[in-house]
């Protein structure tokens, strides 16, 4: 966190820019209020603001460079152009905005914790197994990778623990991209025909671009929701069976 804060390449998540804001914040507010208190008696009354308002502008350049550029890896992490912050009010979105889960053009996850010091090469391995075909877990031979090494005392047990501990997050986090993924290719499975019989209405000008638009988006969401709920039902229906089998013993 707090790395080339100058800096208008690559990405920070909502936690690192609302923190940007508040030292953006407290540093513009701290600047002009000793501006003010120095040049209060040192100068007439007819140039004060003009005075103030010049040399308070100098003062927080480097607090208004800062905030600007951790305003632009912001916009980086929702994969927009660093320029969309000069709308007005657009900060409030980008606190609220999740970023991109995986890798985007404008880089790597920015880092959310000490734990993942190996992020951005973690991020290229699960980009890269998430297109490899289903059923090919990677983090199998990891483990046998890692346990060999314990067995062969290159590290010790409390290592072994801790390495494991983290690839446990990892393997979760694969989980739920892959996840994700089977389910956009179900639901991509369903809309298609439908789709097509819509994108003929709009060749027919029955329905125009924008209808067309909207009508995906809802058609999507409704198919994700129920995709969702399904895959509920599933895990419920699941544990309900083995805790039958298991009294049933």
């Amino acid at each position: 966190m707090f790395k080339s804060v100058f800096s208008f390449e690559g990405r920070i998540n909502r936690r690192e820019y609302f923190l940007s804001f508040l030292i953006f914040s407290a540093g513009v507010l701290i600047m002009y209020s000793i501006v003010t208190y120095i040049l209060a008696e040192r100068i007439s009354k007819d140039t004060y603001g003009g005075v103030v308002y010049w040399i308070s502008t100098i003062a927080c350049a480097p607090f208004t460079f800062f905030y600007f550029a951790q305003g632009a890896k912001r916009c980086h992490d929702i994969s927009l152009s660093m320029w969309w912050q000069l709308i007005p009010f657009f900060c409030f979105f980008l606190f609220l905005k999740k970023g991109d889960l995986t890798r985007n053009e404008y880089g790597v996850h920015p880092k959310r914790s000490g734990n993942n010091r190996n992020r951005d090469t973690r991020d290229n391995i699960n980009d890269h197994y998430l297109s490899s075909k289903q059923g090919e877990h990677p983090y199998i031979e990891t483990r046998n990778l890692l346990r060999k090494s314990k067995l062969d005392g290159l590290i010790s047990e409390d290592e072994y623990n801790e390495k494991n501990a983290l690839l446990d997050i990892q393997e979760r986090e694969y989980n739920e991209k892959t996840d994700l993924l089977i389910r956009k290719e179900e639901v991509d499975k369903i809309a298609k025909p439908i789709l097509d019989n819509l994108d003929k209405l709009v060749i027919d000008g029955i329905f125009t671009q924008a209808e067309y638009e909207k009508k995906k988006k809802e058609l999507y969401d409704r198919l994700l929701n129920e995709s969702h709920q399904s895959r509920r039902i599933k895990i419920a229906n699941s544990y309900t069976n083995k805790i039958f089998h298991l009294f049933k013993r």
